[in-house]
């Protein structure tokens, strides 16, 4: 049975051969981009990506500053790009379960290596706070079917062929 979920490559991603490599080890791993579409982020795409991550700007709260994190990792000293992905999965694990795992730890430096975020990136949480950033982590992976089904229609203006 085919599942589904929501993948994005983060801007940290587009460096170097980054991308092509990451959907590389994706496609190696039985992972499908079912669609997708590099996206330069703007301040059209900011307001996606506030109502994407809305419920870790609650979580967060006012003292950590979601927000402003997100605009100094995402939009200034740019041009950044993102890119949104419907990816599918056909194999006997549960797809999000699966994609998690290949992607590793949201801390870099925590993530084993072999997986994306263990392979592609060297960031840090503290690091990224000293410096009032997110973590660069290259890429997003949903953390559950209803995250997922919720990501995919957030996004479908950017994966609908």
């Amino acid at each position: 049975m085919k599942q589904y979920t929501y993948m994005m490559l983060k801007p940290d991603a587009f460096q170097g051969n980054q991308p092509d490599a990451i959907l590389k080890m994706m496609e190696d791993h039985g992972l499908c981009v079912e669609s997708s579409q590099v996206v330069e982020v703007n301040m059209d795409v900011m307001k996606v990506l506030l109502e994407h991550y809305h419920q870790v700007i609650d979580d967060k709260g006012a003292v950590f500053n979601f927000p402003a994190r997100l605009f100094h990792t995402f939009y200034f000293d740019g041009p950044h790009w993102i890119m949104p992905m419907k990816v599918s999965y056909t194999g006997s694990e549960d797809i999000i379960a699966y994609s998690r795992k290949l992607v590793g730890k949201t801390n870099p430096i925590e993530a084993a290596p072999g997986t994306i975020r263990g392979t592609f990136s060297h960031d840090n949480y503290d690091l990224a706070d000293q410096e009032n950033r997110l973590v660069n982590n290259v890429i997003h992976a949903s953390d559950s079917i209803e995250s997922a089904k919720r990501e995919l229609e957030i996004w479908k203006m950017y994966l609908e062929k």
